[in-house]
Order: C-alpha cells, then sequence, then structure tokens
C-alpha cells in the first residue's frame, strides 16, 4: 500500500492545525512553522491524492486558516513542498471568512532549488559553478558519483530528490480525550428518549478510542437544558471497559437517580483515555466474575432504595445496639493500597475495601493495627447470671458456665438518649474458660447478644 502524507504551513495558532488535522488522521506532528500527518488510509475512503486535497482546504475554508497545503507521498516532499510558499500572508483584500490557502502541486518538487535541502553552503557552491541549481538537475548525475564524492552521509539528500525518503511522522500529540456532541433537532424531556442519540454516539467515540489503542474509565456528560442551565453527570468504574451497552446502562441508571431539571436541547460527551484491562482467557485461566456485573447491581440498588441506603457497612464510635452504619460513597476500586513500614523494610499492603473512605470519615471508627471482631447471637442466648455486692460474679448458659473474671459497664443500651430511651443495660465480660462476651440484661432477665473474637 502506498504512503500519503499532508503537511500544513502556517502562521496560525497550531491549535486550529491540529484540529483540521484530526478530522483525516490520528497520526499527527506538530513542526515548527505547521503540522504534518499521515493519510495513507484515506486513498479508499476519500479517493485520489487530488481528492485528498480537496478535502483538506474544504475543511481549511471551513474554519478560516490560512495556510500552505502539499500532499505527497514522502514526509521529506510533502514538508519541502508546503514550505516552499511559506506561511500565506493575509492581504487587505482578503477576509477572515475567505482564507487564503495555497495548494503546492507535487509535480513542481523538480523545480524546487537546492538550496531548500539539507545541503552545507560549500556544497551548494559548488553545484552552482557546475550549474546544479534545482532538484531535476541534480537527478542528472548518477547516484554512485555522489556518494562517491560527498560519502555517505549525502545518501540522505539524494533520497530526498528521488522521493524515496524513509522519514515517517513522528506523533508527538497525545490525546488523553476525545469528545462528542449533538444538537437535537427539538427539545426532549423524557430521558429515555434520548438513549437512541447516544447509542449512535457512543458507538462513533468508542470505536475512535479502540483505533487509538486506548480504553476508558471515566466518562463526562453534559447536558444544555432549554432554560439555558447545564446538567453534568461524571460515571467512573474501577476498571476500563469499552463495552457500549454497559455505559449506556450506566448513563441511564445515573440519569434516573438524578434526572435533569428541563428539556434537554444538547447533548456533549467526553471521555477520558486510561490503558486497555489486561484479559487472561485460556483454557487455565481462573474464572472471576465480570465487575461490570457489580457495578450494575449497585447502581440498579440505589435506584430502587435511594443511593443513601446503598454502601459498605463501616463500625461507628457509638454506643448502639448494632452500631454500624452505610458509607454510600465507600465503594471500593479495587486498587487501593497501603505503605506499611516494618522496621527496615516497606512493603505495600492492600487496603480492605472500606478502608479508605472510613479513615477520613468522623463518625467511622479509626482503626490502628488491629480491629475487634464482633459476633452477634441471633437468637441471644438467655442465661442466668450471680450477682453480688453489685458485682457479676458467676454466669450459666446452656453452652457453657463460670466465674466472671472481668467485666465493664454498666453501659446503656442506645447513646443517643434524646432519640429514644435506654431501653438495656450491658455489660462486656470476660468468662473463665470461655472468652468475651457482651451481657445484656432486660428488665429481670439476662440474655448473651454476642462474642468478641
Amino acid at each position: 500500500m502506498s504512503k500519503l502524507f499532508a503537511c500544513l504551513v502556517s502562521d496560525v495558532d497550531r491549535g486550529a492545525l491540529v484540529s483540521a488535522a484530526r478530522n483525516f488522521s490520528h497520526a499527527i506532528q506538530t513542526i515548527e512553522d505547521g503540522v504534518l500527518f499521515d493519510v495513507s488510509g484515506l486513498g479508499r475512503l476519500i479517493g485520489r491524492p487530488e481528492t485528498v486535497t480537496k478535502k483538506i482546504v474544504a475543511e481549511l475554508r471551513r474554519n478560516n486558516i490560512h495556510a500552505s497545503v502539499a500532499v505527497a507521498d514522502t514526509v521529506d516532499t510533502a514538508m519541502l513542498l508546503a514550505r516552499r510558499c511559506g506561511a500565506p500572508r493575509v492581504s487587505k483584500g482578503v477576509s477572515e471568512t475567505s482564507p487564503f490557502i495555497t495548494v503546492v502541486q507535487p509535480e513542481i518538487f523538480s523545480q524546487l532549488p537546492l538550496r531548500d535541502l539539507d545541503i552545507d553552503n560549500d556544497t551548494l557552491d559548488v553545484f552552482t559553478d557546475l550549474g546544479l541549481k534545482r532538484v531535476e538537475d541534480l537527478l542528472t548525475v548518477p547516484r554512485e558519483e555522489l556518494i562517491g564524492r560527498y560519502g555517505q552521509e549525502f545518501v540522505n539528500v539524494i533520497d530526498t530528490i528521488e522521493q524515496r525518503g524513509a522519514s515517517f511522522v513522528v506523533a508527538n500529540i497525545k490525546e488523553n480525550h476525545a469528545s462528542w456532541s449533538f444538537d437535537l433537532d427539538q427539545p426532549v424531556e423524557n430521558f429515555e428518549q434520548l438513549i437512541f442519540v447516544l447509542n449512535h454516539g457512543l458507538e462513533r467515540l468508542l470505536k475512535h478510542i479502540a483505533q487509538c489503542g486506548h480504553s476508558i474509565e471515566h466518562l463526562d456528560l453534559d447536558f444544555g437544558l432549554r432554560n439555558k442551565t447545564q446538567k453534568a453527570y461524571e460515571i467512573k468504574t474501577s476498571f476500563p471497559t469499552l463495552d457500549r451497552n454497559f455505559w449506556l446502562k450506566l448513563i441511564n441508571l445515573r440519569a434516573a437517580l438524578d434526572p435533569p431539571e428541563s428539556e434537554i436541547v444538547t447533548v456533549n460527551v467526553t471521555a477520558h483515555f486510561t490503558r486497555p484491562r489486561p484479559a487472561q482467557r485460556g483454557l487455565y485461566a481462573v474464572s472471576r466474575p465480570e465487575p461490570e456485573s457489580l457495578l450494575l447491581t449497585v447502581n440498579k440498588l440505589k435506584k430502587l432504595v435511594g443511593q443513601e441506603n446503598v454502601g459498605i457497612p463501616v463500625l461507628l464510635d457509638q454506643r448502639m445496639v448494632e452500631a454500624f452504619g452505610l458509607d454510600a460513597d465507600g465503594i471500593p476500586d479495587g486498587r487501593e493500597s497501603r505503605v506499611i513500614s516494618d522496621g527496615n523494610q516497606t512493603k505495600n499492603h492492600p487496603v480492605s475495601p472500606d478502608q479508605k473512605h472510613r479513615d477520613c470519615h468522623p463518625s467511622f471508627v479509626r482503626r490502628g493495627a488491629f480491629v475487634i471482631g464482633f459476633s452477634y447471637y441471633r437468637p441471644p442466648i438467655s442465661a442466668e447470671v450471680l450477682v453480688r455486692d453489685k458485682r457479676l460474679v458467676y454466669l450459666k448458659c446452656r453452652q457453657f458456665a463460670g466465674h466472671i473474671l472481668n467485666f465493664s459497664g454498666v453501659w446503656k443500651g442506645n447513646a443517643k438518649w434524646w432519640d429514644e430511651p435506654w431501653k438495656t443495660l450491658e455489660w462486656d465480660i470476660e468468662v473463665e474458660n470461655a472468652g468475651i462476651y457482651r451481657l445484656c440484661k432486660v428488665r429481670d432477665e439476662w440474655f448473651l447478644i454476642g462474642e468478641y473474637d
């Protein structure tokens, strides 16, 4: 397949040139006086090089960009042709709505002066004395004679004038996102009516991202509303994916939880690039559930019971019955780690799913090196307790019996005394040859309600 390259030389803002070049290629290189991009793949889509040139010129006119344009088979040829005319100068009679564009045809390459090539001045003076002033003149000299006279370093010059240069486009623009936008013909009130439009836009957007070798785990969705305001959604996942149906479901669930306040008139989707997710799929690969399933399930539960009622359980630093809460923002992304130093060595250890969020939440228990676990008995175990001089002395239940070695309390059953009255009395007790338990008294009855692990 033959190569084809385009070069734009202009003194306008580089961003405008790059924006125009992105309509034709993903491999774009900025140079000191313009941009260079690979249009080799456009032969089948657009046609012959002359047609590609016309399309580029049309794009420049549409964006009011003044430039010199050259399309050629090699990088060096395209750059030399475009630079021959230099950046177009706007005259007084040329308005911004009719940009001045110079199209340099490849046929004039042989007429280029040798001074445009990378040849030192002494050699140029020799060529001038010999009557060699243009590329076509130097082509009449046999290749072997030039190499024998000027050495192997002159091979690059010979390859350039023979249009066999080995230079290629070095893409030096690193894109970190891609966008798609759409203006609706009629305002849309029901978000579900936008699913077809979003499906089409995401298909194009994700296809472009896949061609660039990227994936996404962060999507920004902006709706322009009829009341002249904006409604923005930020959707993130803990893994990269290009599954269009998955992103559509997430967008639909998110919009259902927090619908726009007015009718939608414009849609803009921005996808932020990340590395593709590595996949090990083979005969001996471990079978694991797809992370998409968990995230969709969590969002469906939020839609069903409310966002504040879905999260990870966390301990509360309060004296209450079954004192725990839900951290609605604590869904882990699976990549948390913590640096733990044990003297001379420092290691990275994974953080528990809820640790990252609990450590910074004021009502959650701050954890040090250890956490005491507690198991509730369901139902509580009935017990008999001997009390002597207001001290717990002995406990007996159907599972075990023994002296109470230590106890703490009495604890009131509910620390929020302003909300509910204290209904129970509780102690933490250590039973001889048994363990540490939570003892509860309701009226005149005693119960073991749980055990410390």
